[in-house]
């Protein structure tokens, strides 16, 4: 049900904060079987280390440039780093279209699975097979280099989305978390609750036999 105000659409965001919690929760078990947890600061430290190994892979596949490099911004993780000044209207980066990561990649039987769910889910349905795959994925340099959490809304705490109250941002940021959960929960309820559907109930493997779980699907 949509809002009816601002204060009806923070209550609405603060009791599903409290049930994804719960969700979370439950659903570690299963997360830390497929993908055990690691310390945050090792992590972090692994990725930075494959950073040169992602860029050979990225020249041998073809992505061209002469002006930018990975660097990491204090606050703001990795990103793209000028190293000489930039004409307007020059072209900063060329990546050709075998290297972009879509669902392109998904084969006929997932493309049929995930015909009526967003682009997005596919592609973090692609991701995990991907990554399930290790060192037998063309793209695990790439996926070598992502992160492990993001600096966005949807890892914010009730306390810290509070500080957003009362200016334009809030409800923009409110109603990305409730669509994010809702698509979640129309794909379990796909996996678990129409089994009798044989393509969408084979959305289930997603989550017995690779782990999918919001802390991952967010």
């Amino acid at each position: 049900m949509q809002p009816a105000n601002a204060n009806d659409e923070w209550k609405q965001y603060v009791e599903l904060q409290r049930l994804l919690d719960r969700m979370i929760f439950h659903e570690k078990p299963l997360q830390e079987a497929v993908f055990p947890a690691k310390d945050a600061q090792l992590t972090e430290q692994t990725r930075l280390s494959k950073i040169e190994a992602f860029n050979e892979w990225a020249r041998a596949g073809g992505v061209k440039t002469d002006c930018v490099e990975i660097a990491t911004f204090p606050g703001y993780q990795l990103g793209l780093r000028a190293t000489r000044d930039i004409k307007a209207g020059e072209q900063v980066l060329s990546v050709p279209r075998k290297l972009i990561f879509s669902e392109e990649l998904l084969p006929e039987k997932q493309r049929q699975l995930f015909r009526n769910f967003p682009t997005h889910l596919k592609v973090t349905y692609t991701l995990i097979m991907e990554k399930l795959r290790g060192a037998d994925s063309p793209w695990q340099p790439f996926i070598d280099t992502l992160p492990s959490r993001y600096n966005t809304v949807l890892y914010f705490t009730v306390e810290q989305m509070q500080r957003l109250r009362g200016t334009s941002a809030c409800s923009a940021a409110v109603r990305h978390c409730r669509v994010i959960a809702r698509l979640y929960a129309s794909m379990y309820k796909c996996a678990f609750m129409q089994l009798d559907d044989s393509v969408m109930g084979g959305m289930a493997n997603l989550f017995t036999d690779y782990g999918l779980c919001y802390e991952l699907y967010r």
